[in-house]
């Protein structure tokens, strides 16, 4: 099955509601490390989604209109749980994605969202 950009539009549809997530989470955390983490984590999610975004469009020649992207909800409701559903999501949408030859540069941007996940994880273990 070839990637596509329903496949594209459903993975940074995801990532929105990460944000939308984030920002609960962000204004519910009680100290401030963990209020200035979310909010670094935040900026990067939203820079991933560009990132995705663009090397999509330039991938399969498209574009994305008003109105395609959509704000998928995670599950999670915690940023332990955040993590995790987001590193499954990134792991499936590689496996969507597939040939890492034609799609190199999109799985580098997203292997590099996975090493940040594991910095994440790291950075909220410490007080």
């Amino acid at each position: 099955m070839e990637f596509t950009k329903k496949d594209a539009l459903n993975f940074l549809s995801a990532m929105e509601g990460y944000h939308s997530l984030l920002k609960t989470i962000h204004w519910s955390t009680t100290n401030k490390s963990e209020h200035e983490l979310v909010d670094d984590i935040d900026e990067s999610i939203l820079d991933y989604e560009d990132r995705v975004a663009e090397a999509t469009m330039g991938r399969l020649n498209t574009r994305f209109g008003v109105g395609d992207l959509k704000t998928l909800m995670p599950d999670a409701k915690t940023l332990d749980s955040m993590l995790k559903e987001l590193e499954t999501d990134v792991v499936k949408f590689k496996e969507t994605i597939g040939d890492e030859t034609k799609y190199s540069g999109m799985h580098n941007i997203l292997d590099e969202l996975m090493e940040d996940i594991c910095k994440w994880n790291y950075l909220r273990t410490l007080k």
